[in-house]
């Protein structure tokens, strides 16, 4: 019986083991996605003030004919 116990433990644990192992997995995918919509927002803001820039004339020289 103390056997038996033994082995429902080691079943337990693994269960366990395994349960943590997906919740890192996940703290993992979590952060890389946070690090993606980052890169995203910066690529985005850049975007914009670039074709803002776009819409402005461009200077002329005070030597242009």
């Amino acid at each position: 019986m103390r056997n038996v116990n033994l082995n429902i433990l080691k079943f337990l644990a693994s269960i366990n083991n395994f349960c943590l192992s997906l919740a890192n997995i996940g703290l993992g995918v979590s952060h890389q996605l946070s690090v993606i919509s980052y890169q995203l927002s910066v690529i985005s803001h850049q975007s914009s003030v670039s074709a803002f820039f776009s819409l402005l004339p461009a200077p002329q020289s005070p030597f242009s004919v």
